[in-house]
């Protein structure tokens, strides 16, 4: 007869109950406490930097919300970071903007402009100025009242360069569908505070509108001439030009050049009307020829030279819209030959070639 070695139940209900009473105090154990995390405001996401005159332009947008998304209800101020550095094929992008430039406050600050949620700061440089031929770059941190600072936002660099001298004797000579601009550079050397220009940039106003804030040409211009083939003819066309600086955008401009103004006209004649066909009937010598295929034809005018003369007469004192005549002072036994021309709508009502020429005698 065997016996069982398994402990009684009562044994075992006792020892249940001391492991449990071992695990519920370290179930309920708690760490140090833990501070919750502050709430930044989010990183300004729109900055950019513009070299004006002697200054740098550095504007940025408010930002809305928090990291976490939430409204940004608390905004102090703005923290302004700038570095300072050299340019030049072997310069960097930028060294990183770290030191402290300008604090600005959130609301009616008095070192910056602010329009639409906008603000816009004048980095003058101090009483020294800014360094000519020198990269400025720059960063920016929102700063909620708690004085809980933002991410930095991404940083932008501008070249400073002083502006060079605008160029001179600006030309415009007015064509068929263009204008043909011409200029001259500006004496070298340069005068002292002004930069070299690397090239030119052209812009272009239709009067009675204003300049366009960017220039008709893509890139800086190295020639001392250009052509604007970008108009429309019979309206008028003002132009200035100015020297750029700067070995990338955005360039560093000089004053306007003088105005000028042109206004292109069409000065195409037609082509020369076809299948001119002159046939001698009861009423005279009736004509007819094939019609133009341009758009702007105002009309026909019909000449005609009696054989063996050269000179042509034209029979009609206006222009034509049909593309048939009839020449009813014809005289029997006169041979006649006619030829036939078109003329456009332009106000000079440009007059092409002669057609091929087309005989005809009465009986």
């Amino acid at each position: 007869m065997s016996h069982s070695t398994r402990p009684p139940l009562a044994v075992c209900f006792l020892m249940f109950l001391m492991l449990l009473g071992l695990l519920l105090p370290a179930c309920g154990r708690k760490g140090p406490p833990v501070p919750p995390r502050p709430v930044a405001p989010a990183a300004v996401s729109t900055i950019r930097a513009e070299a004006e005159d002697r200054v740098i332009v550095v504007t940025w947008v408010r930002p809305n919300r928090n990291e976490d998304r939430s409204p940004l209800a608390d905004l102090s101020e703005f923290r302004l970071f700038r570095a300072v550095g050299p340019i030049g094929p072997g310069a960097s992008a930028g060294q990183p903007a770290t030191s402290p430039l300008a604090t600005v406050q959130a609301d009616h600050p008095d070192n910056a402009t602010v329009q639409d949620g906008m603000y816009a700061f004048r980095d003058t440089g101090g009483s020294a100025g800014l360094q000519p031929d020198s990269r400025y770059t720059y960063r920016v941190q929102a700063v909620n009242r708690k004085g809980t600072a933002g991410p930095p936002s991404v940083e932008v660099s501008v070249d400073f360069l002083l502006a060079p001298p605008p160029p001179t004797g600006l030309t415009a000579t007015a064509g068929d569908g263009g204008v043909d601009l011409a200029w001259q550079a500006p004496p070298v050397p340069v005068p002292p505070g002004s930069s070299s220009p690397r090239g030119y940039n052209v812009y272009r106003a239709v009067q009675p509108d204003g300049y366009g804030t960017e220039p008709i040409n893509g890139s800086p211009i190295t020639e001392t001439r250009f052509r604007d083939s970008g108009v429309v003819n019979e309206s008028t066309y003002a132009y200035v030009v100015r020297s750029v600086a700067g070995e990338r955008p955005p360039w560093r401009e000089s004053s306007d050049s003088n105005r000028v103004s042109a206004t292109p006209m069409d000065l195409t004649a037609p082509a020369p009307p076809r299948g001119l066909v002159a046939v001698a009937g009861p009423g005279g010598i009736a004509l007819s020829w094939e019609p133009n295929a341009e758009q702007d034809i105002l009309g026909y005018l019909v000449y005609r030279r009696e054989a063996p003369g050269l000179t042509a007469e034209r029979l009609t004192k206006a222009t034509t819209s049909t593309t048939t005549y009839l020449d009813g002072t014809a005289r029997s036994g006169k041979s006649y030959v006619y030829t036939v021309t078109a003329v456009d709508r332009s106000p000079h009502q440009n007059e092409s070639a002669p057609s091929a020429e087309a005989s005809g005698t009465l009986p």
